[in-house]
């Protein structure tokens, strides 16, 4: 855990970065190489959470005592520090992603350095430059740490890269890679040079948005450039044909400058003036600029509340006080949703397929009438949960908001067949269990769907594998599903079929089994079911009223899945 924020920890954080990049040098020191790298992922973090602009300051200056590889990884760490804070990614994504920018030279720093001034790389440097990421996890492991996670961001790092500036178009989909690669490229453009090739912040990411196919890749530049806006902190600027600093602007859009020039007194300007900025990245060995003045009484404070976790938590809140089983009066329902007139309207357009006529809520009233009390608190909810989930701050979120579109879609098809049975009252643990995915394994999310990958053959495979994730605390993940969902029914049924034997499996945990069956069936149309899946799927069609398999396999094909069929 890092100490007190001062400028003193600053300069430590560079120094320690210097420090881990010599490790590699000195072989004995190998097992502190891990620690070291998740510390200063951890001071990273912390540290552009409080202080962004002093750590934006960065990309502007140049520490020549430490050598360009040094200066590379610190702007490469600010840079994906700046990507995740831009969109909302929490702690351990924004951790995981800087401890892979700390690896990436971790074992070149060298051959980095001859690169850059242009010297030629003798045979065994090449050799060791292209093998460099192979290296780094080896230096990893020699921690006895688990460090998969960076593995596979290293090991598609440079395909991604090669991806994001090529036509024709590449596909790549894993969005964390995609934002390491980014800010590796980004660093190597504005890094200082002697011979000046390097370029600033705003025209690197210029070149990149206007050459990358990749949509996502626009979109979180676009998100970085709006974070840190029209002016880099600690660039040169021009006023009255004098040299000044910007640093940041205050909440009356005054910028803050200074003047450096008398080594021994800081002057503070505060203007309301347009001027060009020179962004360039520049040797600065004033500790000042590069430490102290960020410190200030001067500035203002710029670290807003993070108004998007608080109305997250807010929508929990509601949900949990909601209760499926309780009947409310349209008074109580009025008083419990007066303060959240976004969900009224949310919840105007959910209920269109309540009428024949397809027709939007007039008011709360009018919904209400449409669906009946009984039914309004599932509704609620998944209103609610929806908007949740569309606000999923996560490098991989649009793939898996699809997924959990058809998880839905298939218990819906599933149970269309069957009245006594509310399709949302049934989804809303799905998702809650997403939910929590996102909270508690954020890093472990994935592309693949590891269905085959259960605990032993006695228990069906979690519905967290159909996320790309492994393993799951299936305690945490119950008091986390009972405080979200305590009056449910069917959270216990799904917790339940993760939980107990196959054999003693009831009818309702059973459908649970189906559901994830068949979401298998979909995403993996070529999977091969045993006995028991298949005779499962079987009886669970005609207790849902289903004449038979062949047309409930032909209503799958015709509903709109975004995802594999």
């Amino acid at each position: 855990m890092m100490n007190e924020i001062t400028p003193r920890e600053l300069a430590r954080l560079f120094d320690s970065t210097n420090q881990l990049l010599r490790l590699y040098y000195q072989k004995p020191k190998w097992p502190q190489i891990y620690p070291l790298l998740s510390n200063l992922a951890e001071r990273y973090y912390l540290f552009y959470q409080a202080y962004p602009k002093s750590m934006q300051a960065q990309l502007s200056l140049y520490v020549p005592r430490y050598e360009y590889t040094t200066n590379l990884v610190v702007n490469q760490c600010v840079l994906i520090s700046a990507l995740c804070h831009s969109q909302h990614y929490d702690r351990t994504i924004t951790e995981q992603m800087i401890s892979c920018c700390l690896a990436n030279y971790l074992c070149v720093q060298k051959q980095s350095n001859k690169l850059a001034a242009k010297q030629a790389l003798d045979e065994q440097d090449k050799k060791h430059w292209q093998l460099r990421h192979q290296l780094a996890v080896k230096l990893l492991h020699s921690a006895g740490t688990m460090t998969s996670p960076i593995q596979h961001l290293l090991a598609r790092l440079n395909k991604y890269k090669q991806a994001l500036l090529s036509a024709p178009k590449i596909m790549i989909y894993d969005g964390a890679t995609t934002l390491v690669a980014l800010a590796n490229i980004i660093a190597m453009n504005i890094t200082y040079r002697t011979d000046e090739q390097h370029i600033s912040l705003y025209k690197a990411v210029a070149d990149i948005y206007l050459r990358t196919p990749n949509q996502f890749a626009q979109n979180s530049l676009k998100a970085l450039i709006a974070h840190v806006g029209n002016y880099l902190p600690a660039s040169n600027i021009t006023l009255n044909d004098q040299v000044l600093t910007y640093l940041c602007s205050d909440e009356n859009q005054r910028h803050i400058l200074v003047d450096l020039n008398n080594p021994e007194k800081v002057r503070w300007h505060r203007v309301k003036a347009t001027f060009n900025s020179h962004t360039k990245q520049r040797v600065c060995n004033d500790a000042r600029l590069l430490y102290t003045v960020w410190f200030s009484d001067n500035l203002p404070s710029l670290i807003e509340p993070d108004s998007q976790q608080q109305r997250q938590q807010t929508y929990i809140d509601l949900i949990s006080q909601l209760k499926v089983q309780k009947e409310y009066s349209f008074s109580a329902l009025n008083k419990l949703l007066a303060p959240y007139p976004e969900l009224v309207e949310q919840l105007r357009i959910a209920v269109k397929p309540y009428n024949k006529e397809q027709q939007i809520g007039k008011d709360l009233r009018h919904c209400l009438s449409m669906v009946g009390y009984n039914n309004a608190p599932a509704i609620i909810q998944r209103v609610i949960f929806d908007t949740l989930v569309a606000h999923i701050t996560h490098p991989l979120a649009s793939h898996f908001i699809k997924r959990l579109d058809n998880l839905v879609k298939i218990t819906q098809a599933l149970v269309r067949n069957t009245e006594q049975l509310q399709f949302e009252q049934i989804t809303l643990s799905l998702y809650g269990y997403v939910m929590y995915l996102t909270a508690h394994h954020s890093t472990e999310i994935s592309r693949k769907t590891l269905f085959e990958h259960t605990r032993n053959g006695h228990y069906s495979a979690p519905i967290a594998t159909i996320f790309g994730v492994k393993n799951i605390d299936q305690y945490a993940l119950k008091a986390y599903l009972n405080q979200l969902l305590a009056d449910n029914p069917w959270t216990v049924h799904l917790l339940a079929s993760e939980q107990q034997k196959k054999q003693t499996l009831g009818d309702n945990e059973k459908l649970w089994v189906a559901i994830k069956l068949v979401a298998l069936y979909v995403f993996q149309p070529k999977t091969v079911f045993s006995s028991w899946q298949t005779q499962l799927i079987d009886e669970t069609l005609v207790r849902l009223n289903w004449p038979s398999k062949t047309e409930f396999y032909a209503h799958l094909q015709s509903l709109a899945f975004t995802d594999h069929f």
